[in-house]
């Protein structure tokens, strides 16, 4: 058995102090169910719910030893003072309440203009986000325009070379070809009278 618990068996090593890890620890002891502590106003309601015919019979027999106890002009005057008192904590409730709903109100219109302040910084952000990407994508436009039109000022300016060369050697190419064939046919002429 344990030290702090004598219905659990003891699970360390003869000589040893450390429990007993590799024993199983096997009982045939049935623990108990435990009985939690409850605190007396858990008891007071436990009572009142098994027995409330009881518990309405006892109240109500307190209250009247206790107003039969009582001299008549004394529960006259702590009925008045009840009265009184009752009036004054309504009068309280109801201007606690209306400064309650006041201040309430003026939160929600609070938090309405700062709910409002937002939006617009939001919306005025989203605005100068657009207008920066706008202003981008323009500059984007322009510039693949510049790039365009460049080369195709440099694509006629090259086809255009091209041109005047392969135009140049087509006249040199024709001019050998009528010199040739000048040749050709002044041969002719001379070998066939």
């Amino acid at each position: 058995m344990t030290k702090t618990d004598p219905t659990k068996p003891s699970t360390t090593k003869p000589g040893t102090t450390k429990p007993d890890t590799s024993a199983k620890q096997a009982s045939n002891v049935v623990p108990l169910p435990a009985v939690i502590p409850r605190r007396p106003s858990e008891k007071v309601v436990a009572f009142v719910k098994k027995h409330p015919v009881l518990t309405m019979t006892g109240a109500i027999a307190a209250g009247l030893a206790v107003s039969a106890a009582i001299p008549r002009r004394t529960s006259r005057g702590i009925l008045r003072k009840a009265f009184h008192f009752a009036e004054l904590a309504g009068a309280t409730t109801m201007m606690l309440g209306g400064q309650a709903e006041k201040k309430t109100h003026a939160l929600g219109r609070s938090a309405r203009k700062q709910a409002s302040k937002l939006a617009d910084s939001g919306e005025k952000a989203a605005d100068l986000t657009a207008a920066r990407l706008e202003k981008y994508g323009m500059a984007a436009i322009a510039a693949a325009s510049a790039l365009g039109r460049s080369t195709a000022k440099r694509a006629g300016r090259l086809g255009d070379a091209a041109a005047a060369e392969a135009t140049k050697a087509g006249d040199a190419a024709s001019g050998r070809s009528h010199k040739i064939m000048a040749a050709a046919s002044d041969l002719k002429h001379r070998l066939m009278p």
